[in-house]
């Protein structure tokens, strides 16, 4: 992670809640605000937009899974 401090359970949870509502620099913020005692009241914007990155290439990992292959013809 760009901090140096990896992300803990807890906060990754409140990305994947709101990731599809807020911006990275905001989710890091509020990262900042009401984890303070797990990120001793620093987290970087990078490091929310790299675990962003990172769900997401593991949801189209997933949905390539699903997809059934289509037969040519």
């Amino acid at each position: 992670m760009a901090s140096g401090k990896p992300l803990t359970d807890r906060e990754k949870a409140f990305i994947r809640a709101n990731r599809a509502e807020k911006f990275p620099s905001v989710l890091a913020r509020h990262l900042s605000l009401y984890y303070s005692s797990e990120n001793n009241g620093s987290r970087s914007t990078r490091t929310v937009q790299e675990y962003i990155r990172k769900l997401d290439r593991e949801a189209e990992k997933k949905a390539k899974v699903r997809a059934p292959a289509r037969a040519s013809g």
